[in-house]
């Protein structure tokens, strides 16, 4: 689209009332095709899990605890 053409559609849009504007956007959002909602994964409870801070670790969060408490 070349920048003449840009601006005519531009000057056209700013004179529709706003019932107008919005009757064109809800025209334009519907034509578009919009990818297929895919499935949100299940996130587990277990920190390891829900945060991926130990993937491919040998680290269990039991060993975690055992560090962190036994040097009290």
């Amino acid at each position: 689209m070349s920048e003449l053409m840009f601006r005519e559609i531009s000057n056209q849009i700013d004179m529709l009332s706003y019932g107008e504007r919005l009757r064109l956007l809800n025209k334009i959002v519907g034509s578009l095709q919009l990818p297929a909602i895919q499935s949100v994964k299940k996130i587990d409870s277990d920190f390891d899990d829900a945060f991926g801070l130990w993937a491919d670790r040998d680290v269990s969060l039991d060993e975690i605890r055992a560090k962190a408490w036994g040097r009290s």
